[in-house]
């Protein structure tokens, strides 16, 4: 009977007495794989959407435990196997890069983000609370008390966000934000001067 291979990992099963005197350098090579599916690194470049290698009985891409996309602007579509695996990402990309499995929910990693992805075989979830990824997870709860929304960015270059303890806002600078400071730095001008 020939050899099997494990479902998520594909790593090698040998059938009883099969591969007399080369089950060393078969074990070797399992103990390899393993290695690379606990701790091993892929670097991906991507110029469009793609799909991570697998393989019964070679080294394949899809067994890394963590996988660095890098590339152009995408946005791009990665397309896991459907099998139980987890895995880090890094998006190195300028652009979102999805994960998918093509079938179920699918992952979407913003540019220089680290996040962990899971997948059951069918969907491609990020670890958070109430089906939340932990990114949106806690923007909703900093800004809970902003009806959960984050005050639009666009338009808003060199602002700061303040509330008045009902909602949040961007707003510009005034000399009424630095009275404090400016007091603060007279002071410290008057003892520089008098140290002097």
């Amino acid at each position: 009977m020939p050899s099997s291979w494990t479902p998520s990992l594909r790593f090698e099963q040998q059938f009883t007495g099969e591969n007399i005197n080369t089950w060393g350098d078969r074990l070797n090579a399992v103990l390899r794989r393993a290695d690379y599916a606990v701790a091993g690194w892929l670097t991906k470049p991507l110029t469009g959407d793609a799909a991570l290698t697998t393989a019964n009985d070679a080294d394949d891409e899809a067994r890394a435990a963590m996988v660095k996309f890098t590339g152009g602007a995408g946005p791009f579509t990665v397309t896991i196997p459907a099998v139980s695996k987890a895995y880090l990402v890094w998006n190195a990309c300028t652009g979102a890069v999805t994960l998918t499995t093509g079938a179920g929910a699918a992952v979407a990693v913003d540019p220089g983000d680290i996040v962990w992805v899971a997948t059951d075989g069918a969907n491609v979830r990020t670890p958070g609370y109430g089906g939340a990824s932990i990114k949106d997870w806690v923007s909703s709860v900093a800004w809970s008390y902003n009806a959960g929304n984050l005050p639009a960015q666009t338009g808003n270059a060199g602002k700061f966000v303040r509330t008045d303890g009902v909602s949040a806002s961007w707003q510009a600078l005034s000399t009424a934000d630095l009275t404090d400071y400016a007091s603060a730095v007279r002071g410290l001008a008057l003892a520089f001067a008098v140290a002097l």
